[in-house]
């Protein structure tokens, strides 16, 4: 019998809209990305001495941490926000940061961790249903950071209140589908309240067309009072999303 390996805060960051800069800022924005997330994590409290499985990512980085630093790794988000926001102020390029943070059994090595949880890390980190709310929201407000939580590290270091900057009324539940990834978890944008959150990732309601019944084509055949060949193409259903309540939003 293999020993089950111990839990980790896992934790991720990259730039929003990183390659959108010039190829001239990339390092620079790569450089103050890194420093701002350090900056917080001393902040909070974060063991950075402890962090294991670290995997760059080109303009950030995937790792793992001690358990006991989950809300720590949680609360960086807030603290990230108003560092941020002060230096887009009298810094160019403006920076933006996602993050995202997970809990789960991992094993050490050395090395890129090419394991399950750090995986589901990635794809939480690289969630479209997140970047689309930031594409939507950031026509409105500049967004310096979004934040999404797997359900077991919301449950674990929010929901059970040891987090000491964000809250279970914060944060908005949505479901994520990314490759092979489905997951129920949880988006912090500030700025954004939760049913902000909602109207930016929900689609937009259209009502169903009345039926139209259409004349067969030229070279179409008919199939038990129907035309074979054609028909309508909808929108694609998107993710149902809902405040920490659970209720739905319209």
């Amino acid at each position: 019998m293999s020993e089950m390996p111990t839990t980790k805060a896992l934790f991720g960051f990259d730039v929003i809209g990183s390659s959108s800069n010039p190829d001239d800022q990339l390092e620079e924005v790569r450089q103050a990305a890194t420093e701002l997330v350090s900056e917080a994590f001393e902040h909070t409290g974060v063991d950075v001495a402890a962090r294991v499985n670290y995997s760059a990512t080109g303009d950030g980085y995937l790792a793992a941490f001690p358990e006991e630093s989950l809300p720590a790794l949680i609360d960086a988000a807030h603290f990230l926000h108003g560092q941020i926001y002060l230096r887009n102020r009298r810094l160019l390029p403006p920076i933006g940061l996602r993050l995202a943070v997970h809990a789960a059994p991992v094993k050490v090595v050395d090395g890129d961790s090419f394991q399950r949880p750090m995986i589901e890390l990635a794809r939480l980190l690289d969630a479209g249903v997140v970047k689309d709310a930031v594409r939507r929201l950031a026509d409105r407000h500049p967004v310096t950071v979004s934040t999404t939580l797997s359900d077991q590290a919301y449950r674990t270091a929010v929901l059970a209140g040891h987090t000491r900057r964000l809250h279970p009324h914060e944060f908005s539940r949505i479901q994520i589908s990314n490759k092979e990834f489905e997951e129920t978890a949880w988006a912090w944008i500030p700025g954004a309240a939760a049913g902000d959150l909602t109207s930016a990732t929900a689609p937009a309601h259209r009502p169903h067309p009345e039926p139209v019944t259409l004349p067969p084509a030229e070279h179409s055949q008919v199939i038990n009072g129907g035309v074979q060949g054609t028909g309508f193409i909808g929108t694609n259903s998107g993710p149902i999303v809902h405040n920490h309540l659970g209720r739905h939003s319209s």
